[in-house]
């Protein structure tokens, strides 16, 4: 296709008088340009030209070696009575740059003749004036001519040539000479100029049917957005769809893809598909203006919009108007239009919703991101959008990059870092012709500065991040601002209380501010509009989230604003509040709703510990720590905690000595967990005195049972053995004390934790009806704390000592027991280690192949979860490589490998389920199920009955002995024999 000889509406300089809009006709590659579908039409403009105003034709090519084409192709145009616009015509006092794009500006048709020379790139620029002039003339029919033969050709002349081909919409031609130039160029033009002033009349009134907006030609690919585009084009499409607005923020990619879903619906639209690009447009009373302009239409201002409803009433076309956020007080002009004429369809983008009665929001999503932690396998990065455009892009920055497995890691890390925003990720592939991706990443901390130097073709606004969100900081009102910048404190996802919170003034930083509750729901609803933050659900409840580059410009604000150490604080005070358990919540069932909670609120009570010890804030963080580490244990959190536990250490000499000696203690048993037991046996050691000195026996009570079970592990049961039964003499004493409920809490967890870690021992030492007894006890204390972790502990130890008695089936009983506990409170780390110990009651029940499926579901539970805490408290269960290769030999290879693929294939949930249910996702073959497996299943069930009635009332349950559980089972078994 030829383009329009009007120029569509761009930032170009206003183009001269013409002869009259010019329909666009077809061209091909071998012959002259031929006429289009279309009904290419005069309007009547309503103005009497002077003779001297004539259509323009620009010619470009390079100087030197085409002079005498040059001439031909100057005396082609003027024998057509056109006017030739040539860079050698006249006297300029201008740099050449300006004046060759103000020509091109003013001209309707673009002849562009090549052969040899790409011409000159200067300095400070990618691209030579030749290339920039085809460029420039974008919208514009074009007529190409190409000498041959071409014996050198410029490299980059040959891929400019190349291109222009692929492109199509061009009329492309070879000659040998300059005469049959002449020729070739005098025919075309006629041709061309009689397709496009043909005149034809629509019931008797003249009609401009070539509009002057057509769509904008992308100068680079569209990366990783297939399913968006088909999924616009499906919703633009769809019946009773008369306007679809794209909303996203700056960067988001909202305009690329407008055109490319608009271009693939304009077979769709019988008058077509017209671009109107709103950014220039200064206010909304000018929209009416740019639209008549985008349409081809010359109308006053007092008529304008009774000429567009006229114009498009009759008409099937899609109208595409771009950057409407700014404008958006004319929304109701295009509701107007759409009433005015049935046949119209609007295709907005806009990063806040227009609010217009019948608009379909299609709010444009981020490019798709690798899952953070995944391998980065090269193969497998390539299927997610982020990471092809990144590749892509940088690929034109610095010829030869590719993807490898040296910098896959990096690459796919960045995309997550700058959210899959396509702008920033533009940005920062182009930096890789200075910085590898492994050095950009360790630069993004700062990404506003990094991310600059967009190309010079985009508006200004578009050529950093900062530039982008400037543009839409700037369209919102004072309050909006100010609440955009506050919620940068927010780590992660936030709900509406404590937006509450954070946005008040009064001097308590955990209450709203006056009519806070009224006022911030509307402005926070304002920046969801505007696509600055975005809404999310969670565990049923409504969230609200800002992608990390944007929290990051949020931030920029609050810092410039002054009100950094305010906002810090209210955030901080409202997130340790959040913290506290309530007087139910440290007990099941109570305790599951709690941990749920923290999850939810993970990053942002993290952010504000930080703060904390930033601010030297130390006794409110210690008070959290203590009181939040069941949660920081099960859902995988302890290095953080136990780092938090050392930032503590460093500054704790300015705490009072029992405090410090809380920070010593609560450091050292996070780093129990943590792996590091020579550093915890270590400050364990220096809580001691300190709490001695403060007279506290529980303190002591909890310290020694710690350090005896630390001497345990190291194989030294006497001086174990010794520690433990000190720490149960202290319990003793203090059994009847009056404590307050939080130290009556902790007091029944060392009552439970201190007869596993002594019956651990016995254990090891072989006195199994000694460690039975045991750790019947602290599980007693456990279902009396209703705490999970204390009952993890004591069903695993339990289902060990019955293993060792030879009750396969007692052991069971507490496995599935613990097994549903950890998953019910999303532990899936202990749940791994429950599953390797049903693994080894598999293989001791004779069988192996269950216990390689369990083995390998536990195994890639642990490596998406990583290690947990359970196996600092507990013996585990055999699932070493000697162990494989013990039930390799049973079962032989074949069906090993399919055991254990079938038990990765398992995932959380099904894993869980197969060990619960004893039935296989899918068959396998085996030989008969064992009369123990069928007694498996129905213990397991009974089990599932057992532990749903004591998550119900867990204090009723510690009035059951489990010893008689155990027993009743056994007798079960022995009635069945």
């Amino acid at each position: 296709m030829i383009g329009d000889l009007t120029a569509p509406p761009s930032k170009k300089a206003s183009p001269g008088p013409s002869a009259g809009p010019v329909a666009a006709g077809h061209g091909d590659s071998t012959g002259s340009p031929r006429s289009g579908r279309g009904r290419a039409v005069v309007t009547e403009t309503g103005m009497i030209r002077t003779p001297d105003q004539r259509v323009r034709v620009f010619v470009s090519s390079s100087l030197q070696e085409l002079a005498p084409e040059r001439r031909a192709v100057r005396d082609a145009v003027t024998r057509l009575r056109l006017v030739p616009v040539m860079f050698e015509l006249g006297a300029r006092s201008h740099p050449p740059r300006p004046v060759y794009r103000a020509y091109v500006a003013q001209s309707q048709v673009f002849v562009g003749i090549y052969w040899q020379s790409y011409g000159r790139v200067t300095p400070g620029e990618q691209i030579s004036a030749l290339e920039d002039e085809y460029r420039l003339s974008a919208g514009l029919p074009r007529l190409i001519y190409v000498k041959a033969p071409a014996l050198q050709p410029e490299p980059r002349l040959a891929e400019m040539l190349t291109r222009i081909k692929d492109e199509g919409g061009v009329s492309y031609r070879r000659f040998a000479d300059a005469a049959e130039l002449q020729g070739l160029v005098e025919n075309d033009l006629a041709v061309l100029l009689s397709e496009r002033f043909e005149l034809t009349s629509r019931d008797g009134v003249p009609e401009q049917a070539a509009l002057a907006g057509v769509l904008p030609v992308p100068a680079t690919p569209l990366v990783g957005r297939g399913q968006d585009v088909t999924a616009v084009a499906d919703l633009v499409l769809k019946d009773g769809v008369r306007l679809v607005t794209l909303t996203g923020p700056g960067g988001i990619g909202k305009t690329r893809l407008a055109i490319q879903a608009a271009s693939s619906l304009c077979a769709g639209f019988g008058d077509g598909v017209r671009f109107a690009d709103l950014a220039a447009v200064g206010a909304a009373e000018l929209v009416p203006a740019a639209v008549a302009t985008a349409l081809g239409l010359s109308t006053s201002g007092g008529r304008v919009i009774t000429d567009l409803e006229a114009y498009l009433r009759a008409r099937r076309l899609l109208l595409v108007l771009d950057n409407f956020e700014h404008v958006i007080g004319a929304a109701p002009l295009l509701a107007g239009l759409l009433r005015a004429a049935p046949g119209l369809v609007a295709l907005v983008t806009s990063r806040a919703v227009l609010r217009l009665d019948g608009e379909h929001e299609f709010p444009v999503p981020a490019l798709s991101l690798p899952e953070p932690g995944a391998q980065p396998n090269v193969a497998t990065l390539q299927q997610y959008g982020s990471v092809c455009l990144f590749v892509e892009r940088a690929g034109a920055a610095a010829p030869g990059f590719e993807l490898s497995d040296d910098n896959a890691a990096a690459v796919a890390e960045i995309c997550r870092r700058l959210d899959g925003l396509p702008l920033a990720i533009e940005l920062a592939a182009a930096k890789v012709r200075l910085l590898p991706p492994q050095a950009l990443l360790t630069r993004l901390s700062d990404r506003m500065s990094l991310l600059t130097g967009g190309p010079r073709d985009l508006p200004e606004r578009q050529q950093t991040l900062r530039n982008t969100l400037d543009w839409s900081f700037g369209l919102l009102s004072p309050g909006e601002q100010e609440l955009l910048a506050r919620l940068g404190v927010f780590a992660d996802s936030f709900g509406l209380p404590a937006v509450e919170v954070v946005s008040g003034d009064s001097e308590d930083p955990t209450a709203a501010g006056p009519a806070q509750a009224g006022q911030v729901l509307p402005t926070l609803e304002s920046l969801v509009d505007n696509s600055l933050v975005r809404t999310e659900t969670r565990r049923g409840q409504a969230r609200f989230r800002l992608l990390e580059t944007i929290r990051e410009y949020a931030l920029e604000r609050l810092r410039d604003g002054g009100n950094w150490a305010g906002a810090h604080d209210r955030h901080a005070a409202y997130f340790l509040a959040l913290a506290q358990p309530a007087g139910d919540e440290l007990q099941d069932p109570g305790q599951l709703a709690w941990l749920n909670r923290l999850d939810t609120e993970h990053d942002n009570l993290a952010a504000a510990m930080s703060w904390c010890l930033e601010q030297d804030q130390l006794e409110p963080a210690l008070h959290v720590m203590w009181v939040t580490w069941r949660f920081w244990w099960m859902h995988g959190h302890f290095a953080e905690l136990a780092r938090f536990g050392e930032a503590i250490l460093a500054k704790s000499q300015r705490l009072p000595s029992h405090q410090r000696a809380l920070a010593l203690s609560a450091t050292g048993l996070m780093l129990v967990v943590d792996g590091d037991k020579g550093r915890a046996q270590q400050l364990l050691e220096q809580s001691l005195p300190l709490f001695r000195q403060a007279g506290n026996k529980l303190d002591v009570a909890m310290v020694l049972g710690n350090l005896g079970h630390l001497l345990a592990l190291r194989g030294r049961y006497a001086e174990a053995s010794q520690l433990l039964e000190d720490s149960r003499a202290l319990l003793r004493d203090i059994r009847d004390s009056d404590y307050p409920r939080n130290q009556r809490l902790l007091e029944l967890m060392v009552a439970s934790e201190v007869p596993n870690f002594l019956g651990q021992v016995r254990l090891g030492q072989g006195d199994h009806d000694s460690a039975a007894g045991l750790f019947t006890e602290g599980l007693t204390a456990a279902r009396r704390l209703s705490d999970r972790p204390s009952i993890l502990i004591s069903l695993y130890d339990l289902a060990l000592s019955a293993q060792a008695r030879g009750d396969l089936t007692g052991a069971i009983g507490h496995l599935t027991e613990g097994l549903s506990l950890a998953v019910e409170a999303g532990d899936q780390s202990s749940a791994a280690y429950y599953l390797e110990a049903l693994a080894e009651v598999a293989s001791r029940a004779d069988n192996p192949r269950r216990a390689v499926r369990l083995l390998a579901a536990a195994a890639a539970l642990l490596e998406a979860n990583g290690s947990g805490w359970l196996h600092a408290y507990v013996p585990r269960a055999p699932h070493d490589d000697d162990q494989l290769a013990a039930l390799h030999s049973r079962i032989g290879d074949a069906a090993f490998q399919q055991a254990w693929a079938g038990g990765r294939s398992l995932a959380g949930t099904r894993a869980v389920t197969y060990a619960l249910h004893d039935e296989p996702a899918d068959p396998i073959p085996r030989t008969a199920r064992t009369p123990l497996r069928a007694l498996v299943s129905r213990l397991a069930r009974t089990s599932r009955r057992r532990q749903s009635s004591a998550t119900v009332a867990p204090v009723h349950q510690a009035q059951t002995n489990p010893r008689l559980r155990v027993r009743s089972s056994r007798n079960r078994e022995r009635r069945k024999k």
